[in-house]
């Protein structure tokens, strides 16, 4: 079973990306975060296999987050996904951050599949 953690302030999206991913990714355990600082706290108390993360939060930016994560060695950010609705080229990443960034119209044609590949 891979862990995977869903960070975004809308509770409306999170229920919509646990759906598509309960409903097409095998064998997933999802928990959710409503922003930047919930998620640190459960990321202390369990390790992940994957983070879905929107970028535009309260209290922490997705990007903020993975530069945190990066920087503390608690996660490698190369399983780190941001999902946006703004565009892709307006997220700023440190160059040091293996992060990708998809925009929140292509959930079903691009970042699902790409969670598959990386919960291989």
């Amino acid at each position: 079973m891979k862990n995977v953690l869903i960070i975004d302030d809308h509770a409306d999206m999170r229920r919509t990306t646990v759906d598509f991913l309960t409903l097409l990714v095998d064998n997933i355990q999802i928990d959710e975060a409503e922003d930047g600082d919930q998620a640190l706290l459960l990321i202390g108390k369990k390790k992940y296999d994957l983070i879905l993360s929107d970028q535009n939060m309260p209290t922490l930016s997705g990007t903020e987050l993975a530069s945190i994560l990066s920087k503390s060695g608690e996660f490698k950010t190369d399983k780190f996904i941001i999902i946006t609705g703004v565009e892709i080229e307006k997220v700023k990443l440190n160059e040091d951050l293996k992060v990708e960034v998809f925009d929140k119209a292509q959930l079903l044609e691009k970042v699902i599949p790409r969670i598959n590949e990386l919960l291989l």
